[in-house]
């Protein structure tokens, strides 16, 4: 019976159901907020298309998460000092599931923003001076205007976080400029817009000469977007935008790793000890240069970056890399499609071009990582067996714990003994008095 009771009581906990009915406050709208907000099913869609509050920083969470707890603070600080600019909200998973499952919310906690009424991923950093910064970022203009192309180029030297900016060039009234900035709002958190307005036609042909160029730091030549008037859309653009954000050669880290291996393009990685900075730099020119030569369609199918064999030791024991044969090549299948991760690997091609063509003509098949086995390391593979089967491996701890209490716990029956020897025992102390 004590069993039974300690199952329910934790399978209802894991359901998110709660003996007290939770009653939500109403959102209020037309008022800018200085404090977090809470959101529920029913306020969630109201409070993102507020139009006193059109730019929100969203966290999905769970009561019991030590990390949601870990951000609270912050948010409190960063919406006091952003009202009017940015509103934070805050839903409970827990409770509102909802718009927890409308908004693919696998892990808490899960940070969103919405602007205009569109919901993005949030990447940035999960300090306050980030999301300070992140906030000042999107309450700029979208579309920043220039003078001259020179200043494209110093801002992308300067500015830009990835040393990437799109640079559009024609008429502030024309058909792509409208595409230009709404892309640019879409984008904003993520990438830099610049115009550059020619106030007059400049060719005697009265042809449009208008374009969009793709320009990063230390790169020559920019890269067009290819376009006419008749596939001139906003999915195009953005969709542009989103495969040409990413530096041509990149040093990988946890961060940047993420959002780069999932972004549609295989990743060709140069796996190498970063902490040798002479053997990084020989091997980062010989890379460049075969992106630099070769042709641009060819250089297009992959994503470029150099990343630490050392470091991450352990991540690239499934592919089969062992740091004794580093420095080596890897190509990586974007991990976000459908399917088992697939790679390519073979530490006897040591120049790229060579291992590239391998790849291409079959002599370096594709492989499927290994699966990490519960004898290499027992810690890691129960955490992965762990997260990879929730919510569902939640119930065996529950269950266990239940055991475990009803194993100490001693039967009524005891006590009721142990009451019974104690009223004897006082009865003949009593006698004994008595006699």
């Amino acid at each position: 019976m004590q069993l039974l009771t300690i199952l329910v009581i934790g399978v209802s906990c894991l359901s998110g159901f709660s003996a007290v009915p939770l009653v939500a406050s109403k959102y209020i709208a037309g008022t800018p907020h200085d404090k977090p907000v809470d959101l529920d099913n029913d306020s969630f869609r109201m409070a993102i298309d507020d139009t006193a509050n059109k730019f929100w920083f969203l966290k999905f969470y769970a009561p019991w998460c030590g990390h949601c707890k870990s951000m609270a603070p912050i948010l409190d600080k960063v919406a006091e000092k952003l009202k009017g600019k940015m509103a934070v909200g805050k839903i409970d998973c827990t409770q509102h599931k909802t718009v927890c499952n409308e908004h693919e919310v696998k892990g808490f906690p899960t940070l969103k923003y919405s602007i205009d009424g569109e919901v993005f991923e949030y990447s940035g950093g999960r300090d306050e001076k980030s999301i300070l910064l992140f906030a000042g970022k999107m309450s700029s203009p979208a579309v920043i205007q220039i003078r001259r192309l020179e200043e494209a180029k110093k801002f992308a030297l300067d500015k830009a976080d990835e040393g990437i900016v799109f640079l559009g060039s024609g008429k502030e009234n024309s058909d792509l400029y409208k595409v230009f900035s709404k892309v640019a709002r879409k984008k904003q958190a993520s990438a830099y817009f610049l115009w550059l307005d020619q106030m007059e036609t400049p060719t005697d042909d009265e042809r449009d000469n208008s374009y969009i160029d793709r320009i990063e730091a230390g790169i020559i030549e920019p890269r067009r977007w290819e376009t006419t008037e008749a596939d001139l859309t906003e999915e195009r653009f953005e969709a542009w935008v989103q495969d040409q954000n990413v530096p041509t050669l990149v040093t990988l880290n946890p961060s940047n790793f993420r959002k780069i291996s999932r972004n549609g393009r295989p990743l060709l990685m140069g796996i190498i000890d970063i902490e040798n900075e002479e053997l990084v730099a020989g091997f980062k020119s010989h890379m460049m240069e075969f992106i630099l030569r070769a042709p641009q369609e060819y250089v297009e199918k992959y994503y470029y970056g150099l990343f630490d064999g050392q470091k991450w030791q352990k991540f690239l024991q499934q592919f089969d890399v062992k740091q004794e044969e580093n420095p080596q090549f890897l190509i990586l299948a974007p991990l976000n499609l459908p399917g088992e991760k697939t790679y390519w690997r073979n530490e006897t091609y040591t120049k790229l071009p060579d291992f590239l063509k391998a790849v291409d003509d079959g002599s370096i098949p594709p492989r499927s990582p290994q699966k990490l086995k519960f004898n290499d390391d027992p810690f890691r593979w129960m955490t992965e067996k762990f997260v990879d089967y929730l919510p569902f491996s939640v119930i065996p701890l529950f269950l266990l714990l239940g055991l475990i209490v009803w194993t100490m716990t001693p039967p009524m029956d005891d006590y009721e003994e142990q009451d019974e020897i104690i009223e004897d025992n006082l009865s003949e102390e009593e006698s004994k008095k008595n006699n």
